[in-house]
């Protein structure tokens, strides 16, 4: 009997230590996230550098090297390069937000809607915008209107499909007692469409963000232009640190800018939790 109570103690025990542990009141370092990712990168940063060493800086920088190369982007000009790139890339992608937001939302709302643009944003959704650029460029030219078209196109379809994939999840009930109570239709939006489908559009805009950097990059390749042109003639000349350092400035820039969207959706949607989580990031 002792030996009962002996074991049942022991079992107690150990559950009392897992909660401990799942609760995240004592973790060990290994357990720390910030220590995994902080290992994971230093491995990646390691073999980059001990593969540049082996493969020599013909066909592979050392890291070392390219580090150098960003900072060495503050006096080279090639941060006032990439400004001016964003410059037109913040405007497609500001046009895309203003245009797609509402029509996603009309969309998400009337079925006429749906099934009068749901085809047409559907198919260009799908299809290879890289395959329209020579289209593009008939209409408006290769200058600075045919860059902010691109990101336009390539931000737009995400931004849309994410706010009317949200205004169709919001529980009918909430629409059947407003209408009990003969809520009129802007306080309807007001107090629960849009509270409502707001993580779904944040979640757009980042999703779209991501492509609108894409989009950004591809469309100056094409013309030749501004950051296009500066990584056309760093690759020719076989400059690979400045190329890469260029190149990595790039997605800090594009990660600093998802990262700002991330924060507004944790302070404005704190219960849109599972969209966070859907789009790469879980409340704890």
């Amino acid at each position: 009997m002792s030996g009962f109570k002996t074991a049942q103690q022991r079992g107690v025990t150990r559950l009392e230590k897992d909660s401990q542990i799942i609760q995240g009141e004592k973790l060990r370092l290994r357990d720390q996230k910030w220590f995994q990712r902080l290992l994971v990168w230093g491995l990646l940063v390691a073999v980059w550098e001990i593969l540049g060493v082996i493969l020599g800086p013909f066909f592979l920088p050392r890291i070392s090297q390219v580090f150098l190369s960003m900072f060495a982007a503050f006096t080279n000009g090639d941060l006032t390069t990439l400004a001016s790139s964003l410059r037109q890339m913040f405007l497609g992608f500001g046009l895309a937000a203003v245009v797609g937001i509402p029509i996603g939302l009309i969309m998400g709302r009337s079925r006429w809607a749906e099934y009068v643009l749901g085809i047409y944003v559907n198919a260009l959704f799908v299809t290879s915008l890289e395959a329209l650029l020579p289209f593009i460029i008939i209409l408006v030219g290769t200058d600075f209107y045919f860059r902010v078209v691109v990101v336009f196109l390539f931000a737009i379809f995400y931004i849309i499909i994410n706010t009317a994939a949200g205004v169709r999840a919001i529980d009918p009930n909430l629409f059947e007692t407003a209408a009990a109570f003969c809520t009129p239709r802007l306080k309807l939006f007001i107090k629960i469409i849009l509270p409502a489908a707001l993580p779904y559009v944040i979640a757009g805009l980042r999703l779209g963000l991501g492509h609108a950097v894409k989009g950004m990059v591809i469309a100056e390749l094409w013309v030749v232009v501004d950051t296009g042109r500066r990584l056309v003639d760093l690759g020719f000349a076989r400059k690979l640190p400045e190329y890469f350092a260029l190149a990595l400035w790039i997605v800090l820039f594009g990660a600093l800018a998802n990262q700002i969207l991330l924060s507004f959706q944790k302070r404005l949607t704190p219960w849109g939790s599972e969209i966070a989580g859907f789009t790469g990031s879980r409340k704890k």
